[in-house]
């Protein structure tokens, strides 16, 4: 679980209407030689340290610079200058990077009380946005995996009060605001958590209890099929990959009601392999510690479905994780073998290292025969070609609708999770076609793509619904730290999918 790092959160409608504690976040343009307003009138004195160090010019304001003036007696004792970068391209999540940045440094200064300035932001974003966008980011850039260590020298390091000032708001719509981004970064989060847990403990089976909790927690319908369920009813795409591992599958259901009965229900469809060794087709070693994450994709499902509640979205929701470890054994699938889907269609299995879209293909076909929902997500650590495609700075979406892809497109840039639409080729389907059973799980070795390849896989497993796979491969954990991503597990997606089920939502 994280570290409980931010104690308090709350707005404030621009200074001096409270408090400022011990420590201010002060964002300043690239270039800019002046204090901006409202604040110039608290540092008024020729002599004053944020006067002086920003006058200079020794502060450049590049993105996410850092710099700590201390000015001795009163409040604040210390303003934090963070750079915003050029005014011209400010962005909402310029703004997460800005005061993420303001934030980690503040708790790394033993900070108690911070305020951060939220006035005199470039950008059209109402301040409304503005609130909500700076609550998550205080909550992401102060993230701490509480790790299993025998002593942590920062553990008990906490802000008892964050202060977000932003001028023209009254203070309950400030408040909601704030704690909208509160539960957007807590999902976000909790999905991190789940993909920094070793292997060893986030088993299947305690990903369904996980799963449980936040039913029990936030009001939602559980249900899961052990191996006997899925057995019956004819799952032979996901049990196919689990068949080498002495772990028991779960596939995991999680429902969300909103209360309204004419309101379209959304699917949400998670690749959960909690270790994927690559089965027979063994991976290399060298980094193979990561494997952990390729349960990344039920990670950021599972924290979509601990913020639908609290934020109040007006879609219903189904979620599926398809958990499962992907290990070789003397059971395991080998290369060669063909398996019966849920949809009937059997696959023949040429590389048992591609078994997520296996897994994917029951849990899909499932959702929609069983709730038909208007539209169908997925999310999957899927292909090593995905890094080479977006490299890690947005996730590969392929589509078969093109309303729902305006959709994420939108949501990407709202929630700074950044998507690119690949095209599924029409002559791709011919590539996964063999004469010993209805599709294979990878394409001709000629054809290359292999992103198209998986997503044109998928497709043949969701019956003509409104549908997107969202391939995280690259977004889903970082091998550098930013100001709000830590290195690790991103939790990449939560924050997407609740805009685009506030989006459907209208």
């Amino acid at each position: 679980m994280s570290k409980t790092t931010v104690r308090k959160i709350e707005a404030i409608n621009g200074p001096g209407t409270e408090p400022l504690g011990d420590t201010l976040v002060l964002p300043i343009a690239k270039g800019s030689t002046t204090v901006p307003e409202p604040w110039n009138g608290m540092f008024t004195s020729p002599s004053d340290p944020v006067r002086v160090l920003v006058g200079s010019g020794d502060f450049k304001g590049d993105l996410g610079e850092v710099a700590v003036a201390y000015r001795g007696e009163g409040q604040p004792s210390r303003v934090l200058l963070v750079g915003m970068g050029d005014a011209a391209q400010f962005t909402r999540e310029r703004l997460r990077v800005v005061v993420a940045a303001g934030a980690r440094r503040a708790l790394d200064l033993a900070t108690a009380e911070l305020t951060v300035s939220l006035d005199s932001l470039p950008g059209n974003d109402t301040a409304s946005a503005v609130v909500e966008a700076a609550a998550e980011a205080v909550y992401l850039g102060t993230y701490r995996f509480d790790a299993p260590k025998a002593s942590d020298s920062a553990g008990e390091r906490a802000l008892s009060v964050v202060r977000l000032s932003r001028s023209g708001l009254s203070e309950g719509d400030a408040n909601a605001a704030a704690q909208r981004g509160l539960h957007r970064a807590a999902g976000t989060n909790l999905a991190r958590d789940l993909g920094h847990t070793p292997a060893n403990l986030m088993t299947p089976t305690h990903l369904a209890e996980r799963a449980e909790m936040l039913a029990s927690q936030y009001d939602l319908d559980f249900t899961v099929f052990g191996r006997e369920e899925a057995e019956r009813l004819g799952m032979g795409a996901f049990l196919g990959v689990t068949q080498g591992s002495v772990q028991p599958p779960q596939m995991i259901f999680l429902r969300y009601d909103c209360g309204n009965p004419d309101a379209p229900t959304v699917g949400l469809v998670g690749k959960g392999i909690t270790f994927d060794s690559g089965g027979i087709s063994l991976k290399p070693s060298a980094k193979m510690d990561e494997m952990k994450y390729d349960m990344c994709g039920a990670a950021a499902v599972l924290g979509t479905m601990s913020a639908v509640r609290p934020l109040g979205i007006g879609v219903n929701v189904i979620a599926a994780v398809a958990a499962a470890e992907n290990m070789p054994s003397g059971t395991a699938t080998k290369p060669g073998d063909v398996h019966t889907s849920y949809s009937g269609k059997t696959i023949e299995v040429l590389n048992t290292d591609a078994e997520g879209r296996l897994v994917l293909a029951d849990a899909l076909s499932y959702v929609v025969r069983n709730h038909k929902p208007a539209a169908l997500l997925d999310y999957a650590t899927l292909t090593g070609a995905v890094i080479t495609a977006l490299g890690h700075y947005g996730a590969a979406v392929l589509s078969n609708d093109d309303p729902l892809w305006q959709r994420i497109e939108r949501a990407g840039e709202t929630s700074g999770d950044r998507v690119w639409r690949l095209p599924i080729w029409e002559e791709m389907p011919d590539h996964l076609r063999t004469p010993f059973a209805d599709l294979k799980n990878i394409a001709d070795g000629n054809a290359g793509a292999g992103t198209i390849a998986a997503g044109a896989f998928l497709r043949e497993f969701v019956e003509g619904t409104p549908w997107a796979h969202i391939d995280i491969a690259g977004t889903a954990w970082w091998d550098k730290d930013r100001p709000h991503i830590p290195k690790g597990a991103s939790g990449y997606g939560v924050r997407l999918t609740l805009d685009v089920l506030s989006g459907i939502a209208g």
